[in-house]
């Protein structure tokens, strides 16, 4: 896994919230409530975010938080969203290709290798995400996708 530093800026993003299990479940709420939002206000290809605010390993599943964030132009807003800023800052970032039902395992090695390395310790005061930017694949008929799991440090 190549994992590497970069400065991240802040982003100023719509969130829509999901709470319940992660894994599939989140691909059918960013199929069956975001996506028909951006598609309506011709935003599909904008950046998005996917930030996990509880830790799956310790949060039952019925109560595990998570937002699902599209980054937006100044001045707009979308509908049903609330508006966030995703904190700028230094961060680890892999990249990840891959299912719905991988990504948690991947998400593992990676924070393994981050903070069992020199790379620094997690900051705990601001969200790990994943970060789809322009162009990020989907495939709706194997649900392999791409993306970058980004880790504050």
């Amino acid at each position: 896994m190549k994992v590497e530093i970069v400065e991240r800026p802040s982003v100023a993003v719509a969130s829509f919230r999901h709470t319940g299990p992660y894994g599939a479940a989140l691909g059918r709420f960013w199929r069956n409530t975001v996506t028909p939002v951006l598609a309506e206000h011709g935003m599909l290809d904008c950046p998005r975010y996917g930030v996990p605010l509880d830790d799956a390993a310790h949060t039952p599943p019925e109560t595990c938080r998570y937002d699902a964030c599209i980054e937006l132009p100044a001045g707009l807003a979308l509908p049903g969203a609330e508006s966030r800023t995703i904190p700028g800052g230094q961060y680890a970032v892999a990249r990840f290709k891959g299912t719905s039902a991988e990504i948690g395992a991947a998400w593992d090695a990676f924070v393994g290798v981050v903070l069992s390395g020199t790379s620094g310790t997690m900051d705990p005061t601001r969200y790990p995400f994943e970060h789809y930017p322009r162009g990020a694949t989907f495939d709706p008929k194997t649900g392999i996708f791409t993306c970058e799991l980004c880790l504050p440090l």
